[in-house]
């Protein structure tokens, strides 16, 4: 794949590796992240913020050449894992980014390979494969019913996309597209449908999670009814009342929950989280709860019992009893 990209797609900075040891402009546990959150925008993004720093979002868009759609789903995905804001210990990097030579910064662009776009096949490669796959034409039928209209081409030409690039079996876009239809009426209600893009949306969520065969679609989507059945709980731990999670706030509460924690756990998180910052902060109460993950504290007992502050000396050394006389009489009579 790398073989056929050339000089004005993509370039690499050479640099030597000792220099770049001294300057650790990475730590390892911010690569650990990364690497484990499996995608590119948001690593392209931590690497540009920690060249260039947090300036005006919309340069940075251009810079990168994302649309502010993806360039913010990858700043919230870099708050979640707590990188964003940048640790303010990592050194500046030199101000001046070298190009190699022969290369015109206009046409430099930024390769993602782990999110690519759907192919963009036409209507009559469409229509083709509808008449000679029974199993893309009933994909449509079940589209159709749960979209509540006929599909038009974008429809099509991005379910065929899901069902041939992203390869889910039909069985398994059969569970992922009433899934997503189950998702809309729980949070909007009956009157509004899922479209074609919510499902590319959910696919590339089950994809990048391994979510290819039926046996973990069902898993998944189990897990998931179970945890909308514990978001009232997690609603009041948070103190939100009258209204939804915000989707940036749907996206910390599952994380903590696939890190391991419940309701009571994250009232904890949210106590705190108001005592030092006198307010609410999705951001600073996500730090809490990665510190205690990382650690292995997930229950309030554990959490009580393991993450204390630690003694100072003073505080360690036993304190001396204090003698006190039985009456005011007994201290007299010592005089």
């Amino acid at each position: 794949m790398f073989s056929t990209i050339t000089n004005c797609e993509f370039f690499c900075f050479r640099c030597d590796m000792k220099d770049l040891d001294e300057k650790k402009l990475i730590s390892a546990r911010a690569a650990d992240l990364i690497i484990g959150l499996r995608d590119g925008d948001a690593a392209l993004l931590y690497l540009y913020l920690c060249r260039r720093g947090m300036g005006d979002r919309e340069q940075i868009a251009r810079d990168l050449y994302l649309p502010k759609q993806r360039l913010s789903e990858a700043m919230e995905r870099l708050e979640m894992l707590g990188l964003l804001p940048l640790d303010p210990t990592i050194p500046e990097a030199p101000a001046e980014v070298p190009i190699p030579s022969g290369t015109s910064a206009a046409v430099v662009r930024p390769v993602f390979v782990d999110r690519p776009d759907l192919p963009d096949y036409t209507a009559a490669e469409v229509r083709a494969r509808k008449e000679s796959d029974s199993a893309f034409s009933a994909l449509i039928s079940e589209a159709q019913l749960i979209m509540g209209r006929p599909l038009s081409t974008p429809d099509l030409i991005k379910l065929l996309g899901i069902y041939d690039h992203l390869d889910l079996p039909p069985e398994v876009m059969m569970e992922l597209m009433n899934f997503v239809a189950e998702l809309y009426r729980w949070k909007y209600g009956e009157r509004r449908r899922p479209s074609a893009r919510a499902f590319e949306l959910e696919a590339r969520t089950w994809v990048e999670r391994g979510i290819t065969d039926f046996d973990s679609a069902e898993q998944y989507i189990r897990t998931a009814r179970e945890r909308r059945s514990q978001e009232g709980a997690i609603k009041a731990a948070m103190k939100i009342d009258n209204r939804d999670f915000t989707d940036t706030e749907r996206r910390y509460v599952v994380q903590w929950l696939d890190w391991g924690f419940g309701a009571d756990a994250i009232a904890v998180a949210y106590d705190k989280t108001v005592t030092n910052t006198r307010k609410f902060s999705p951001a600073y109460m996500n730090k809490i709860l990665m510190s205690w993950h990382e650690k292995g504290l997930h229950t309030i007992q554990e959490i009580q019992e393991r993450d204390r502050p630690p003694r100072t000396h003073a505080s360690s050394a036993a304190p001396h009893p204090v003698e006190r006389p039985e009456n005011i009489w007994d201290k007299v009579n010592q005089i």
